[in-house]
């Protein structure tokens, strides 16, 4: 079975689950995840019969893979995955793609802000609790706490609402730089951006 013709099944579906290699859960304590779902590559590891599709190289998990991939390609398997989820799902949930190798971590996040940049429709991808990245629009969220406010190419931002360093008037954000670095939320926080931004949340 394709990638296509498994999610072809939920047409009408705005969420799909992404289950990475750092999902620690034991697989006798995982409960199921609500499809649509794909497992990518060790990831694969937590799948009950049945459930999604998977897809990986295998070089982190010797089962069965329904969509394998040459380990010799120029592309993450994330990549692969996330390239292959049709517009209609505008929310994405990533579960264990954070931790392991920084440079994979790293690139996890640039792969997501291409498929974000790409979006024709209002999306958003979610990397466990701690990271949100919001494509181009007008957003909100709810934050009591420390979080910042990150991109990977220059950007347009504005942050208003219940923070303690808004940023009213649209600013230009430079890739990685820390102009965004350690706000603190007391409510509602809203951005208006004209590409994708990642909001990172922490304790400060």
């Amino acid at each position: 079975m394709t990638i296509e013709k498994y999610l072809s099944n939920f047409k009408n579906s705005l969420h799909i689950t992404l289950v990475g290699p750092f999902y620690e859960n034991v697989h006798d304590n995982v409960q199921g995840i609500e499809e649509p779902v794909i497992f990518v590559d060790r990831g694969a590891r937590l799948r009950k019969s049945g459930e999604g599709i998977s897809v990986g190289d295998g070089d982190s998990f010797e089962g069965m893979i329904d969509v394998p991939l040459n380990p010799s390609k120029d592309f993450s398997d994330l990549a692969f995955a996330l390239g292959h989820i049709p517009e209609h799902f505008g929310e994405v949930n990533l579960i264990g793609f954070l931790g392991g190798r920084r440079d994979h971590e790293l690139f996890n996040i640039g792969e997501s802000h291409h498929f974000l940049r790409a979006r024709k429709s209002p999306t958003t991808i979610k990397f466990d609790n701690d990271i949100v990245g919001y494509s181009s629009g007008q957003w909100r969220f709810e934050r009591i706490g420390g979080f910042s406010v990150s991109v990977v190419e220059q950007t347009r931002v504005g942050i208003t609402g219940d923070c303690r360093y808004p940023c009213p008037q649209t600013t230009k954000f430079m890739p990685l730089s820390s102009l965004g670095l350690s706000n603190v939320g007391a409510g509602t926080i809203c951005i208006d951006c004209d590409g994708p931004v990642f909001i990172l949340f922490e304790e400060v």
